[in-house]
């Protein structure tokens, strides 16, 4: 095409020689469609000298579209690397061939757990391995200073939830007071074994539903003990827990306070923030009552007889029914709870070793693998 003719063509659409050819087919449009719609707006496509008209600008329009494209295939034969610019026509893409799906790549699901503070977090071995010895350090160093004598409180409700916590599971009554006191009425109640059983049950079924092998392990051994301890117990040896229960329960309880803070609860419990509280409770008193009975069993400090509100004169203290109602020695007294103090730190050792070796995630992975077995076979024997 020569230049002549090019000049008619550029006139013909009214654009200028340096126009795009999405500029020159938006103007092809527009011009077009207004002669179509006419001043009026009304269409007309029956007169000839309109036609006329759409056919000459139909043709300026391919002559300059097709030297356009001409251009642009030379300009990139001369530079290969030279990068399309806008307003250049792009070809189509080729349908995908029949029978293939394209889609976005999928990414993989953010894990929730990311985005937790690193302290509450169940799964980091950190925090699993130093943290517990740490604050352990902290609420040693808190015993042995003048301050200790902040944390006294916590000392006696973890002595008297020990006396309740042995009544509670052996089906009785009993309401663990702060000022060292604990009535135990030592009558069989449904309110209470029951009401401990509805307990245990929650536990399992949110440890199930949320696969978690701690809870649930937790929830079949209390309610196996308490079943024991209820039907199977004779009187006397219940009498004998209950009142063994209250420095018993001050090495035990304390101890499982800070055993569970390992061990993941269900999510309605809140536990990744309140383990600290239970950790530091429990360490507290476990580190009081240790100390204390170590040097007791070592002599330098004597058995505490009597009891908190009548003093050492009073005969039904603990220390003191063990003697007479039981028939311990003073030696078997110091013994036993030294040695039950040992234990505790045996136990405690023991849990440590478990998640720091990641002995606890097989023990997860094998409950999910039953529990999904067991819904598997569930679903077939609907089926059937």
């Amino acid at each position: 095409m020569n230049e002549g003719e090019l000049e008619q063509c550029y006139t013909a659409l009214g654009v200028s020689p340096d126009v795009s050819l999405a500029e020159l087919e938006r103007t092809f449009m527009k011009r077009n469609f207004a002669l179509i719609k006419g001043k009026s707006g009304a269409a007309d496509e029956t007169n000839p000298e309109l036609d006329a008209q759409r056919a000459q600008l139909r043709a300026a329009y391919d002559r300059l579209a097709e030297h356009l494209r001409e251009q642009q295939r030379q300009a990139e034969a001369a530079n290969p690397r030279r990068k399309p610019q806008l307003g250049q026509y792009h070809p189509p893409l080729p349908p995908a061939p029949a029978g293939v799906l394209l889609a976005p790549p999928i990414l993989a699901p953010r894990d929730p757990a990311d985005d937790e503070f690193i302290l509450f977090r169940f799964d980091h071995w950190g925090v699993n391995t130093f943290v517990p010895p740490l604050l352990l350090g902290l609420v040693l160093l808190v015993n042995l200073s003048p301050l200790k004598f902040l944390l006294t409180g916590f000392h006696v409700w973890m002595h008297e939830f020990g006396h309740a916590t042995a009544a509670w599971l052996c089906g009785w009554r009993a309401t663990p007071l702060p000022i060292g006191w604990t009535p135990v009425e030592q009558v069989h109640s449904n309110f209470v074994y029951f009401g401990l059983l509805l307990m245990f049950g929650l536990l399992f079924v949110a440890g199930w539903m949320e696969r978690k092998v701690w809870p649930m392990l937790a929830a079949v051994v209390l309610a196996g003990l308490q079943g024991y301890m209820t039907w199977r117990m004779p009187e006397n040896r219940k009498e004998f827990w209950m009142v063994f229960g209250g420095v018993g329960g001050e090495f035990y309880l304390s101890t499982l306070f800070m055993m569970f803070f390992w061990v993941q609860l269900p999510e309605k419990f809140k536990w990744g923030a309140c383990r600290y509280v239970f950790f530091l409770i429990g360490a507290t008193a476990f580190l009081n009552i240790w100390l204390r009975w170590g040097d007791i069993y070592r002599g330098v400090e004597e058995i505490p007889f009597g009891s908190m509100i009548n003093g050492e004169d009073d005969q039904g203290g603990d220390m003191n029914r063990l003697m007479d109602d039981f028939g311990w020695k003073k030696f078997a007294i110091r013994r036993n709870y030294w040695l039950l103090g040992w234990s505790c730190w045996a136990a405690l050792g023991v849990m440590w070793a478990i998640f720091v070796l990641r002995l606890n995630k097989v023990a997860d992975v094998v409950a999910g693998r039953m529990m999904k077995q067991k819904e598997a076979g569930s679903e077939e024997q609907g089926t059937l």
